[in-house]
Order: structure tokens, then C-alpha cells, then sequence
């Protein structure tokens, strides 16, 4: 998350909160009362608000804006996440809500920062960041229990390779799995015929887009 260094106070003019957003380049403002939160503004809801430009005059839209203030746009029942909350649950309440940003509060509703879409972007990309030259292989499994310890072992232990990232997909078939693995070496093809050796199905650096030629 991003310290919450841009508010508004319910009191506060629209015209204000536009500024704001302009001028720090954000889509959403938390509304403060003291530190607790008591609302949130997204530029949307501005926009939403203000009358059409083709029925209105550009001055009485302007007027609109200075005299409006910022309580009666924001929205008052706001989805939040904790500070101890899960990239993962944060990503689900970005999704089931489809909303741009969370604010976090502690346990007394006073906002810890702000959490965007993008934010969660970022972080997912750096977890599968292979972090350096690497090699991408996809791997399908079935799904039961071992079957990952299996290549593993042909990777770590056998081969010696170094694992930089790791992520287990839902597979497209019915009772597998897929394997995403970043492994230290630009040239997997020793990793690819032992795995493929062990039973496993590989795609080097996908199962449907596999370098080698014709798929795995």
C-alpha cells in the first residue's frame, strides 16, 4: 500500500478534490474526519456529479463545483482491508466489488494508507519477477498430493538448478495442474529431458507455445 498522504474532509469543495486528483494524478481520495475514515472520492464520482456540459454553461459547472461539497458525492459505505490482510484477499475485494482501490484502517477505522489496483499489479509482477537471466517452463502435473515434491526433487536435488519462482495454476484439465517455473539457467533443455523423463509434460515456455517446436 501507499501512505495516504492526500485526503479530503467532507467539507471540502469538489472543486478542491478535483484539484487534487489533477494535481497528484490519483483516481481516488479518502474522506477523513480527523484520521478516521469516513468516505471515499473517486474522480468518477466527480464526474458523475457535475451537470453535462451540454445543457449547463462552462461557469455554472464551475460554480457547481466550488459550492458542492465533497459529503454529498462521496460514497459512504466503503470496502476496506486491514493492515494484515492478504495480497490475495485485497486482489478478491478489487474484483468482487470491481473498485479501483481499498483504503486500510486499523481496528479503530483510522486510514493506514491506500491500496490501487495498480499497487496489486506491481506486487504480483515483482513475485513472478524470476529476478534475473531465467529460463520459463510450464510443467503439467496431476493433481494429487507428491507430484510437485516429484519435480522438484529432478530440479533441486538431481540437477542442482535453482528454483527463482514458483506458482502452482489450475491446470486445463480436468485433474491437473500446471507448474509456472523461473529456473537459474538460460538453456533448460537438461531440465526439460529429465523432467520429461520422470513422466512429466513440459512446455518450455509454455505448454501451448513451446520453443522447441510442435509442443510438449
Amino acid at each position: 500500500m501507499a501512505p495516504a498522504a492526500v485526503s479530503v474532509a467532507p467539507a471540502d469543495t469538489l472543486a478542491h478534490a478535483l484539484r487534487l486528483t489533477r494535481e497528484h494524478r490519483i483516481r481516488h481520495l479518502p474522506v477523513l474526519e480527523g484520521e478516521v475514515l469516513a468516505g471515499i472520492l473517486s474522480d468518477r464520482d466527480i464526474r458523475l456529479a457535475m451537470p453535462s456540459p451540454l445543457t449547463v454553461a462552462d461557469a455554472d459547472r464551475a460554480a457547481f463545483l466550488e459550492r458542492t461539497p465533497v459529503s454529498q458525492v462521496m460514497t459512504r459505505e466503503v470496502i476496506t482491508a486491514g493492515p494484515l490482510d492478504t495480497l490475495e484477499d485485497a486482489a478478491g475485494q478489487l474484483c468482487r466489488h470491481r473498485i479501483g482501490a481499498l483504503p486500510v484502517v486499523d481496528a479503530h477505522g483510522r486510514l493506514l494508507g491506500m491500496l490501487s489496483e495498480t499497487d496489486v499489479l506491481h506486487a504480483f509482477a515483482a513475485v513472478l519477477s524470476a529476478g534475473g537471466p531465467s529460463s520459463r517452463l510450464e510443467v503439467e502435473l496431476p493433481d494429487r498430493p507428491g507430484e510437485l515434491a516429484r519435480v522438484l526433487h529432478v530440479l533441486g536435488e538431481e540437477l542442482h538448478l535453482n528454483l527463482t519462482s514458483l506458482l502452482v495454476l489450475p491446470g486445463s484439465r480436468e485433474g491437473r495442474k500446471t507448474a509456472v517455473v523461473h529456473l537459474g539457467t538460460i538453456d533448460p533443455r537438461e531440465a526439460i529431458a529429465a523432467l520429461e523423463a520422470s513422466g512429466a509434460r513440459v512446455g518450455w515456455p509454455s505448454l501451448e507455445a513451446d520453443l522447441r517446436g510442435g509442443g510438449a
